[in-house]
């Protein structure tokens, strides 16, 4: 059996998938500003829920970024600590691999946004004033996930079943957090 863990959406997931690569269980929740206190319980239910303990996943495949560093950094070190215990594979991907198409658009903070133009560009950090007149003059009226634009059409349901059957699993043993932005510590 295998995991997927996805705490970087505004509802994060834990799916169980097999050999296959089909879908056997999943739970959705909400969990920000609180991973260090609900992931693991999250976890541990849903294993126990499936009669499954650590030992009985091959891989856990692991929503990596972007997200704030105390997110990323909190939950790759929970991952990290299962996996240093039960010796499982790791796979990291990135947000931007959950959808099909762009441009896709993750909130960054209150003041900007990350912004994926297309499948080769670069991700980048922009002004949300400034992606709303981006959208505009390029006639884009359908992004995908989160942001307030109006008159633009968002699609944030992710089709976990396709990522599942398309990710390469890996045999990675820990996972580096990854940042876009630095840390914004005083």
């Amino acid at each position: 059996m295998n995991l997927f863990i996805n705490t970087i959406s505004k509802t994060s997931s834990i799916i169980l998938f097999n050999e296959k690569r089909e879908i056997i269980d999943q739970i959705d929740f909400e969990i920000k500003w609180n991973e260090s206190s609900l992931l693991i319980p999250n976890i541990d239910s849903f294993l126990k829920k499936n009669r499954l303990t650590y030992f009985d996943i091959k891989n856990i495949v692991l929503v990596n970024w972007p997200g704030s560093f105390t997110w990323v950094r909190t939950v790759v070190l929970v991952i990290n600590s299962i996996n240093y215990i039960t010796n499982n594979n790791l796979t990291p991907i990135s947000f931007f691999e959950l959808f099909p198409n762009y441009p896709i658009i993750k909130s960054s903070s209150k003041r900007d946004c990350f912004f994926k133009k297309n499948k080769d560009s670069q991700i980048e950090i922009i002004p949300n004033d400034d992606i709303s007149k981006y959208l505009t003059d390029n006639n884009i009226k359908t992004i995908y996930w989160e942001s307030d634009i109006e008159n633009v059409e968002i699609i944030e349901k992710i089709d976990y079943l396709n990522i599942i059957k398309q990710v390469k699993l890996k045999e990675i043993k820990k996972i580096e957090p990854l940042y876009l932005k630095k840390p914004n510590i005083c």
